[in-house]
Order: C-alpha cells, then sequence, then structure tokens
C-alpha cells in the first residue's frame, strides 16, 4: 500500500520533541542506565562471520 503521506524532513525531531513533553520514559531510563555495560554483549551477538558471503541461498539469476 503506498503511503499517503510521507514522513517529512522534520518529523522525527517534532515526534522526539512531543514525546520529550509528555515525560517519554526513555529519558528517564537514559539518566539512571549505564548503557556501555552493555556493549560487549551485544558486539558478540551482532558479531559477523567471516565467511558470511558464502552462507545462505544463492542469487537467483533472472534468466
Amino acid at each position: 500500500m503506498k503511503n499517503i503521506n510521507p514522513r517529512g524532513l522534520f518529523d522525527d525531531y517534532f515526534l522526539l520533541e512531543r514525546l520529550t513533553k509528555l515525560k517519554d520514559p526513555l529519558v528517564k531510563l537514559e539518566a539512571h542506565i549505564d548503557w556501555q555495560l552493555f556493549a560487549p554483549i551485544l558486539e558478540v551477538a551482532f558479531n559477523k562471520p567471516a565467511n558470511r558471503k558464502n552462507m545462505g541461498r544463492p542469487p537467483r539469476s533472472s534468466g
């Protein structure tokens, strides 16, 4: 389905501003949680294998 109202250039900014005025809970969490504690765990979880290009189904030819 085609998006009738595409997002504007500043829509993300205005959304964040509105959430901040409404006491966005993520702002409170940011003040109390040291997110760097999770960096090593996420590094392992999202580490891509060295042979990633040989993984998965090969692309289908268009011929």
